[in-house]
């Protein structure tokens, strides 16, 4: 029995446990050739969409492997490494990485190649997750392979006591490298710190020979994973660093401003998502000269040795005349609702009428605030100008509301403050967007405050009652758009489906906004009590039911064409789904061809968030039985199902307008989506492809999966629409990025 393990990606990382743990079970390990042409080549001849160079590689060495005849093929998804940097909680994998086996089974031409769910070994595995939960994985997998799984933890002990041999070596050889630098620094000489991935550091192939270029130039060249970081503790600065890169490569920064001698090469490439969030973080704490180096399989020796030889004389210059490390590092500065209330207005970027509900419950529990407008500049060029690298579509539109407001007349730092909304770590708007535009407003010399939403355990503060109202706001604005949209392609008198929306709109800002409505104690217990049962009450109505109610009476009425239109379902980022600028106007247009438009609800990723988080707790509670995990999947099950009560409570006010086109809930939408990706990759990609696999089933006409430029998760959902589309009787699919 042979196992083939491709490399690149995570292979640097975990080779070291993987190969002893097959071979103490004796199962024969098969490693991919080294990168080459022919390797690079077909892997840019299979993989499906634009993904970064590094996983387009990938693809070539699975190839490789199949061809080799090997019985499996083994593709680990590792969410986690299980060490975060110093100070940190998280440890998280790229979005890409963690996907590539689901991607791979889903790629036609290797499918073709021989690939198959049979021989496919993908266990994921969440090393924070405990030794239990590899246990179970890695036992799946052995059984898999029609091997007794009774020495599967010995084999795991074996990799895991290798893995610690390996680790403890290199941290040996940090400390040589770095006695060596000392040497140098004596000479005036400089070393270079090479940032980038192991999988694209130590790959001539993939890293353009970089490292040679720079010994060839008489300097040391040092790989990040060699630097003595693991005493540095950056989390404090930085709070919001989520990828485990990230954080190895700030806390590389450190090193570099405490190291005359020492100066950063940072290796990422383009389309990569993570990098264009972490490089400006970087930036913002450097105090010396630091060259990025972007690459592609398009990218040439000329470029490199060009921009290479530049930095060397520059490094030379700043050197030779003894700069000092006068520039000022910048730290990231948040806070939570609760520090503002009643001190300073609360401004909230534009998407659409759902921040109007946030913005007016608000209001109601004494935050003043309001929407800011959306900027005149349809280029962006302030925000623009003020970032580096692919930053994605919704960073630049709320960035560019800001800085827009920023250079009014009656602008007031003491007296406005930002609002954006972040869980307690995460990717892109989940954490990285308030931690760039704090760093952005420092540096351009304006103190103003950066606010923050989250959990109920971590920033808001303000309680359960205020949730549940914005929840029923922001879940109603949900149910008046799905009628409009329902309504205005067949609409006779042009305009009238949209003056009914504004009309109730209205009436729902208003309820919201006045502080009478606001639920005391009791009445939020009462309130959560009617959702859970809702199907059991038929008596009073709440005055958001009311209003939906009315709602659905007037355009029930609406004069309407009796023509039938296709029907096309829209999926994807779900700010850009939303903000009209962002997907240039793409649903008004489509209705003027003649289509009627089913939009994912603005609710839909919130309530999947505290499904799978409520899905993870139990599995974590069922291998380790700690009673955090118990707490957690009682209070995030209770979350859900109070967000999934309330939403059906009231699409049960449109009635029998909507009937029958009622969203389906996370629950459904994950097992939809496992299909095509595995639960365990959390994100937005299997919402879409969940919400994809509905619209098919109700058998609308055509599916958009709206997506900003280079979204990782967007391009994941691409990468599965080959598969989608042959599953689903060749059903138009396509994305709009």
């Amino acid at each position: 029995m042979r196992v083939g393990i491709p490399r690149g990606l995570l292979f640097n990382d975990f080779s070291p446990f993987f190969i002893p743990f097959f071979n103490y079970l004796g199962i024969k390990t098969i490693v991919s050739d080294e990168t080459n042409r022919k390797i690079i080549n077909r892997g840019l001849e299979i993989v499906p969409a634009e993904y970064c160079f590094p996983v387009k590689i990938a693809y070539g060495h699975v190839d490789n492997l199949l061809n080799k005849g090997v019985d499996f093929i083994f593709i680990p998804h590792i969410a986690n490494t299980g060490e975060p940097t110093r100070g940190y909680k998280y440890c998280v994998t790229c979005l890409w990485t963690q996907s590539t086996p689901d991607l791979m089974i889903s790629a036609p031409k290797l499918v073709k190649e021989g690939l198959n769910l049979k021989n496919l070994l993908s266990p994921s595995l969440f090393f924070d997750w405990g030794l239990n939960h590899i246990e179970d994985q890695m036992k799946k997998t052995v059984a898999k392979m029609g091997y007794s799984t009774k020495n599967v933890r010995a084999a795991l002990q074996e990799g895991l006591v290798n893995k610690k041999k390996f680790d403890k070596k290199i941290e040996e050889k940090s400390k040589e490298v770095f006695d060596s630098i000392q040497s140098k620094c004596k000479k005036n000489e400089p070393s270079f710190l090479v940032m980038a991935r192991p999988y694209t550091a130590y790959d001539a192939n993939v890293n353009n020979d970089i490292v040679n270029k720079i010994l060839d130039a008489g300097y040391l060249a040092i790989p990040l994973e060699l630097a003595p970081i693991g005493s540095i503790d950056i989390s404090k600065q930085m709070p919001k660093m989520y990828w485990i890169q990230g954080q190895k490569k700030l806390a590389a920064i450190e090193l570099l401003n405490k190291n005359t001698n020492l100066f950063g090469i940072d290796i990422t490439y383009f389309a990569c998502g993570p990098d264009a969030q972490i490089n400006q973080q970087m930036r913002c704490r450097t105090q010396k000269p630091f060259l990025t180096v972007e690459m592609d399989e398009h990218t040439g020796d000329a470029g490199i040795d060009t921009r290479l030889q530049a930095f060397f004389n520059t490094v030379k210059s700043y050197l030779g005349i003894e700069a000092k490390q006068n520039s000022k590092v910048f730290s990231v500065k948040l806070k939570g609702l609760d520090k503002i209330k009643g001190k300073k207005i609360l401004l909230i970027p534009p998407m659409s009428k759902h921040n109007d509900a946030l913005s007016a419950v608000f209001n109601a529990y004494g935050i003043q605030s309001r929407i800011l407008e959306v900027s005149p500049d349809e280029t962006m060029e302030r925000a623009r100008s003020c970032t580096c690298g692919l930053v994605c579509t919704p960073y630049l539109h709320t960035t560019e509301a800001m800085l827009n407001f920023i250079q009014k007349p009656g602008f007031d730092q003491e007296k406005f403050a930002f609002f954006q909304a972040t869980t307690d770590c995460g990717p892109c708007r989940l954490g990285q967007y308030a931690s760039l535009e704090s760093l952005l407003f420092q540096k351009k010399g304006i103190d103003v405050d950066i606010i923050t939403g989250g959990e109920l355990d971590s920033e808001f503060n303000l309680g359960m009652s205020l949730l549940v109202k914005v929840w029923y706001g922001i879940t109603a604005v949900d149910q008046l758009e799905k009628m409009r949209m329902h309504t205005r392609p067949y609409e006779i008198i042009k305009g009238t489906s949209d003056q009914i929306y504004e009309k109730y709109v209205k009436r729902l800002i208003n309820y919201l906004a006045d502080s009478k409505t606001n639920l005391g104690k009791i009445k939020t217990i009462l309130t959560i009590g009617k959702v859970f049962f809702y199907n059991l009450f038929d008596g009073k109505s709440s005055p958001i039911e009311n209003i939906l109610r009315k709602a659905q009476g007037e355009f029930s009425k609406v004069k309407r064409t009796n023509e039938e239109k296709p029907k096309i379902g829209i999926v994807g980022e779900f700010f850009v789904r939303l903000h009209e600028q962002a997907n240039q106007y793409i649903i008004r247009k489509l209705e003027e061809k003649g289509m009627e438009i089913w939009l994912a609800p603005a609710t839909e990723y919130l309530i999947y968030s505290y499904y799978i988080a409520s899905v993870f707790a139990k599995e974590k509670f069922s291998l380790n039985r700690k009673k955090g995990y118990l707490r957690e999947w009682i209070l995030k099950s209770t979350i859900y199902n109070i967000l999934v009560g309330c939403e059906h409570m009231l699409f049960k006010a449109t009635s029998p307008y909507m009937q029958g086109l009622d969203d389906i809930t996370a629950k459904e939408i994950v097992s939809n989506g496992k299909k095509y990706t595995r639960d365990y990759i959390v994100g937005e990609a299997i919402v879409s492809m969940g919400k994809a696999v509905d619209y098919a089933k109700r058998g609308l006409d055509g599916i958009i999966s709206v997506i900003p430029f280079n979204c990782m998760p967007g391009l994941i959902v691409d990468g599965f629409i080959p598969k989608f589309r042959k599953d689903n009787n060749n059903i138009p699919f396509v994305f709009s990025g």
